[in-house]
């Protein structure tokens, strides 16, 4: 019998290589759990990294002082992008900067930033090294 260019042994080995990736992902799929998918995060969430905030800025505002962060996208999106400028509120000038600092510092060394948002505020942020 003339079966062309299809043969049973090619037909066969890509159901094996469709089944064995499956397999691969039905157990490998704990693996990737404890990995922070952006995905998976609440409206109000953002995790935030060094490659997204491009200025760290401690501001005078009538009500106090705040700590803002001025994110931007990467190179080739941040054609005709807008920055978004999120903020913490602080007490004083000495604990502002002492914020900026640490903020800094945390993201030099390249962990992420959990934040959660009320608008343009940081409510809360999470410095944890294991969000990734």
């Amino acid at each position: 019998m003339n079966r062309g260019a299809f043969s049973y042994s090619s037909y066969r080995f890509k159901w094996k290589k469709f089944l064995s990736f499956a397999v691969l992902l039905t157990v490998a799929t704990p693996c990737f759990a404890d990995v922070t998918n952006p995905w998976h995060l609440a409206v109000d969430e953002r995790i935030l990294n060094r490659k997204q905030v491009s200025h760290i800025v401690l501001e005078t505002r009538p009500g106090g002082y705040r700590i803002t962060l001025l994110l931007s996208e990467r190179f080739p999106y941040s054609y005709k992008s807008k920055s978004a400028p999120f903020f913490i509120r602080v007490s004083d000038a000495k604990s502002g900067l002492e914020l900026a600092e640490k903020l800094d510092a945390y993201l030099e060394r390249g962990y992420n930033i959990r934040i959660r948002l009320n608008g343009s505020e940081i409510v809360e942020y999470e410095l944890d090294e294991s969000i990734e």
